[in-house]
Parts: C-alpha cells; structure tokens; sequence
C-alpha cells in the first residue's frame, strides 16, 4: 500500500513539474529572447488604450523638452495618436523595446526605461503638411522616455534570473522524467499510475491558468489611473496570453492521458465523478471536529465566491472545460475498446493485456486533436500574425541573409535633379524623400559649395573643370555658354555660402545638402528595415565638410563602415540588427586620400570599394542593341577586384534630358537584358542600377528579378 501511495504522489507531482516547465519554457522562449519580448511588446500596440496611453506620454515628452509647444499640444496630441498604430511607429517601440530588454538582461540599468529614439522625427513628419514650423522643432526633440520606472538594483538579479531559465528548464524536465520513470517503477498497476500523471498535469495547469486571473489584477490595481490601468491589462494579455494557452493545452494532454490510461480501467458513467463529489460534500462529518472544520471551509469558500467572482468562474469553466474532453476521449476510446475490468475480473498477479491498436489510435486522436486546439487559439493570440520588422530587409526576406555586395539595388542618377522651384531641368520625378518612399535604395548625388545671393539665386563657388563636366554630360562649348550666361544675368553680390546639391552648376538649380541629409535621416528612422547607399560626386566639397554635415543631420549612427580591401561585407540582416543601414561614398576626396574626416566615407573608385560600366550614352540603340551590350558593359572606373558594381544606364541628352528614351531604355526587356549581359561579362553581381527617370519602365521589377524575387 505505501508503494502504490508512493508511486501515486510522485506520478501527481510529475504532472506538477510538467506544468512548470512549461511556463519556463514560455518565460525563455517569449520573455529571454529580446527579438521575441519585442514583438510582444508591439502586439500590445494593436489596443486601442495601450496607444492612447502611450500617445499621451510621447506628448508629453515632446512639450516638456520644448515649453515653446505648450499651445500646440492639442495638435500634436491628435498627431501622435494617428500616428501611434503606424509602421513607423511600431517600428519606433521595438526597437525601444530591444534596447530594454538588453538593458535588463546585461543588468546594467537600475531603471526600466522604454525610450522612443527619433520619435520626434516621426512626428515631425506627420506635421510636415499642416505646421512645417511646428515640425521643425519636434525634430530637434529625438528621444521621449514612455516607461521610466526605478529598479532600487534589482535589475542585475532580474539578469541573472533571465540567463539561468535555461539551466532551469533542463533541470525541470530532467526532473520530470525522473519522475514519471520512478512512479511508473514503483506503481503495482502502472496503468493507474498513467492516470494519476495526467490527473496531476490536469490539475497543476488548471491551478496554473485560475491563478493568473488575480494576479493580473494585482498588476492592473497597481496603478490609479483608469487609462494606464486598461493599458496594463492590454500589456499584460500580450506578454501572458500565449501561457494561458499554453497550460490550457497541458490540461487538455492531462485529460486526455488520463482518460486513454483509464479506459483500460473501470470506467464510470458520465457525471460520476461530480456525484461522488457532490455526495461527499453533503455528507455530514460524524465527529464535532469535523463538522467544525466544515462549517469553516463553507465560510471561506464563500467568501472567496463574493470577493474573487472572476477567479472563481474561471476555475469553474477552466475544470468544466478539461473535465468534459477527458468525458469525450474517455466515452470514444470505449467504444473501440471496452474496459477489461468491465468484462471480466483480472486473476492475482495475471497482468493486463496490451491494449488495442484501435484504443492506441484513438487515444493518439485525442491527443492531436487537443493540439490542434490549443495551436489554434495560440495562432490568435496577440503576438500571432505580426511579422517581425528585422523579418524583412528592403521588403523581402529573402535578402536578410545576403551580403550587400550579393543584392541589386535600384539607383536615381542625378537623384537631387527634379521638378523643384528653381531648377531649370530634371533629370528624376520625384524629390529624394519621394523617390526613398517608391523603393529607390541608390542615390546618385553631387555637392557643390554655392553662395545664396539676397535674389535667392545660387552662385557656384568653384567653377567645375572640362573634366568634371564631361563626367556630367556637359559638352566643353556647354560648359562655356553656362559661364557666359551667368556673368551676364548678374550673378553677383555677398551670399551666404553653403554646401548644395546641384548638377554641374547651382546656377540652374540648388537643394541645401542639409535638407536632403534630413529627409534621408526621416526616412531611416521611420523604416528600420531598409538599406541605403549614397554616392556623391564631391565637386571641390572635402571630406570633413560632408563628413561634418551627415554628424551634423543626425545620420552618423545609421552610417555603415566600409570594409577594408578584400574585407566581408555585412549582410542586410546584420545591417539591419545593428542599425548601421547607410553606405556612404565619395565620388573623389575620400577620407582615406590624405583629408581629415571618417572611415566610413571612402573614395569609391580610388579605394577599391565600387567598379562601373561607362556612362556616356548618347542615343537609346546604344543600351538597348545587342550588338552594343558589351561595349556597354565594359570596365570604366574604378578596379576589377572593387565588391560593389554599378551599372550605369541612361541617355545623355544636351542640353535637357528626355523622359520618353527613359522609357524606352527603363523598359524591363532591355534592362534586364543588359544588367545580365554585364553581370556575365564582368563576372559579377551588378550591386546598384542607375537610371534617370525611374517611375519610366521597370526598375524595381528588374532589380527584383536580378535579386531572384518574383514580381
């Protein structure tokens, strides 16, 4: 009798010990993994309350870093919280919430700080239309801090709790074999042994599940406000909801397990075990003892009805629920096999027969189907169809793995030449903000210092050479009608001097590099996803001035160091993860070429980093012929051994450019043909395909089709 007792305690406590590595396996799985706390993080954003609270804290930031907005809160307020359940935004809060989560884990931190980095910018953006002056003193508020609560030390032992759930989880179900191994071992009838495991598992995780009920309470009571209150409820069923599911599911496996073991047993009608339940209840103790005692017990469990209403009704309907699939496997797995108890009296020592094939297939049924179940209400739960933002890497991903110097990417020659006040020609659409929304990640650019005269007209400071000018398409006898044109047009007078954007003369059109650095910036911070390369033309501007103005932008973080000679590029996932999105080069005047500036900032051709094809086309046949593809295709700058290609590819026109060649030479057939003809004959990817007037023909369906992507 010990024996079976003692067999039956520790097949009880197996179930218990598979119910806590269950909810450890959760906390390392959804909690320890900082990718995973942050989709968690982001799912509670889908709440209605989660984003007003949050909203109302990022308002708030925003006017305490600058009381000058004081009067405007009504409209920035009503922006954030449009803005709160935006990509942008979520991307915002995971990223934030990574960094928390690295912050605990190390447990660097004696507070739990959520801080929103460049939330100012994204806001900003919102605004742009309505109130751009509003707009440009958000940008200048990047960082808002949503969650600032002290820690009094306890972060350290929270990451030390964090690294060991691992070791705990092994050493749980290590135990939990044990366990189960013992109590089999032990068990005079191991088939009985089998019920009392899955009764234990049954009731450890419906014990499990009620007693979530009052401490999410507990958590939502902890604050006063009614708002916060209803967020914490949000924040709390995105991070606990997945164990809820879970440790349901272990009740239905406990029921199931112990209706498949115990259909070889007695069985008993449906409801008798509630019956006997209910007899025992009603039974009136015969000692004054006893009777006591049970007067006491009605009195708290009374008690508990009318204080702990929701705890109680969850329990209920969480023992309903198991109770009736343990009824339903157990009333099916009867039909296919009748209990041997049932037929016939089992002699001493005689053991039982093995059970059917039909008992073994319908117990598995259950089983699977109790999966089933459970997988399908875990698939709806909060964090359940959010893809990750790291999940895709300049929209696909299938790119996340690849190197940079393995991905096409889609280029704008002249990418700051567009329809712009004050520009006398275009050679793009769209301005670069705009051209970064339709999917270009090259940038083709030229810097120039100019002067701003009181006109508003721009006078170029450093008059580009015959060479510098061939390179941008422009004839010697062009070249000199522009001079001539300027000098009689006045161009005259004390400017303020600045460094711009312009194609050969800023005369006919100029956009401050600054502005453009701030565009750039916006987009990176509102799509951590994306990757962006940037080579400028850098017509008489030195490193350290390009240098000082992208520190100056607030894009010197997102900038990705350019791999020395024969060195790994990193892949986009890699870019992605550490935010280092941006590749810079120069055209000329690296930082390596003897002027002071950063290491990031290499002269593309000089240093090795990026070969070309010609550029000097001037009718369409030329790039759309095949008998011209591989003169087309031939080594132009830079060395053969350079990672990077780009292929240039547009018409030369003087003096303005065509849209319709555009179309013609942009069309998918005579693009794609060429990028491979070049890839073939160079005997490498083509990394950047730049073209003038992208929204003409297929750019972005050729640099998929050249990455390997349907489109």
């Amino acid at each position: 009798m010990t024996r079976a007792r003692l067999s039956d305690a520790l097949a009880l406590l197996a179930g218990v010990v598979l119910v806590l590595a269950v909810g450890v396996g959760y906390l390392q799985r959804s909690v320890g993994d900082a990718d995973r706390f942050a989709d968690r993080a982001t799912a509670a954003l889908r709440d209605d309350r989660v984003r007003t609270v949050v909203a109302e804290r990022v308002t708030d930031g925003l006017v305490r870093q600058e009381p000058d907005l004081l009067a405007a809160r009504p409209l920035i307020d009503a922006t954030v919280r449009g803005l709160a359940g935006s990509q942008a935004f979520t991307d915002l809060v995971r990223s934030a919430a990574r960094d928390l989560h690295r912050a605990v884990v190390d447990g660097d931190e004696d507070t739990v700080t959520l801080t929103l980095t460049d939330v100012g910018t994204v806001v900003a953006g919102g605004l742009q239309a309505v109130r751009p002056g509003l707009a440009a003193k958000l940008e200048a508020n990047r960082r808002v801090a949503v969650v600032d609560q002290g820690l009094a030390g306890a972060s350290a032992d929270v990451g030390r709790v964090l690294s060991r759930v691992h070791a705990v989880l092994i050493g749980l179900v290590v135990g939990w074999l044990a366990l189960l191994v013992v109590a089999l071992a032990l068990a005079p009838d191991r088939r009985r042994a089998t019920v009392r495991v899955g009764i234990g598992t049954a009731g450890a995780a419906i014990v499990a599940v009620v007693a979530l009920t009052p401490l999410r309470a507990w958590a939502v009571d902890a604050s006063s406000d009614a708002d916060a209150r209803a967020a914490i409820g949000a924040v709390w069923d995105a991070f606990i909801g997945d164990l809820r599911t879970a440790w349901w599911l272990c009740a239905g496996v406990g029921a199931v397990l112990a209706a498949a073991a115990g259909s070889l047993l007695r069985p008993m009608p449906l409801g008798a075990p509630l019956r006997l339940l209910a007899e025992r209840l009603a039974r009136e103790p015969a000692s004054t003892a006893g009777r006591a005692l049970r007067g006491v017990a009605f009195l708290l469990a009374g008690a508990v009805v009318l204080v702990a209403r929701d705890a109680v009704v969850s329990l209920l309907l969480t023992v309903a629920g198991t109770y009736l699939v343990y009824e339903g496997v157990r009333i099916l797995l009867e039909l296919v096999a009748p209990a041997e108890a049932a037929r016939e009296p089992r002699p001493a020592g005689r053991r039982l027969p093995r059970p059917r094939r039909g008992v073994l297939v319908a117990g598995a049924s259950g089983l699977v189907l109790v999966l089933l179940v459970g997988g399908g209400a875990a698939s709806t739960e909060q964090t359940g169809g959010a893809p990750r933002a790291t999940d895709r890497c300049n929209g696909h991903r299938e790119l996340c793995g690849r190197r940079l110097d393995e991905v096409a990417l889609g280029a704008t020659h002249n990418a700051m030449s567009v329809p712009l006040p004050g520009w006398y020609s275009a050679e793009q659409e769209r301005p670069i903000a705009g051209q970064l929304a339709d999917g270009v990640r090259g940038l083709l650019i030229d810097t120039h210092y100019a002067d701003r005269l009181p006109s508003g007209r721009h006078r170029t400071v450093i008059v580009p050479s015959a060479a510098q000018a061939r390179e941008d398409g422009l004839s010697p006898e062009t070249l000199a009608a522009a001079l001539r044109i300027r000098d009689r047009l006045g161009f005259t007078g004390q400017g303020q001097r600045g460094i711009y954007l312009c194609h050969t003369f800023c005369e006919l059109g100029a956009t401050p590099l600054g502005e453009v650095l701030a565009d750039l910036r916006r987009f990176l911070a509102a799509h951590p996803g994306e990757v962006v390369v940037v080579i400028n033309q850098d017509e008489g501007v030195p490193p350290r001035a390009i240098v000082g103005a992208v520190r100056d932008a607030g894009l010197e973080r997102f900038v990705q160091p350019v791999p020395r000679a024969g060195g790994r590029w990193p892949t986009l996932g890699e870019m992605v993860a550490t935010g280092r999105r941006l590749v810079v080069l120069a055209e000329h005047q690296g930082a390596t070429a003897g002027q002071p500036g950063a290491a990031w900032y290499p002269a593309a051709y000089a240093d090795g980093v990026l070969q070309e094809t010609p550029y000097a086309f001037g009718r369409p046949s030329l790039l759309t012929a095949s008998e011209h593809r591989a003169a087309s295709c031939a080594e132009n700058r830079g060395t053969p051994d350079a990672p990077l290609m780009l292929l240039n590819h547009w018409v030369s026109t003087d003096p303005l450019p065509r849209p319709s060649q555009a179309s013609t030479v942009n069309a998918r057939g005579p693009l794609l043909a060429r990028a491979r003809e070049c890839e073939r004959l160079r005997k490498r990817r083509v990394n950047l395909v730049a073209v003038n007037f992208y929204r003409r023909g297929d750019l972005l369906g050729v640099v998929d089709a050249l990455n390997g992507l349907a489109r």
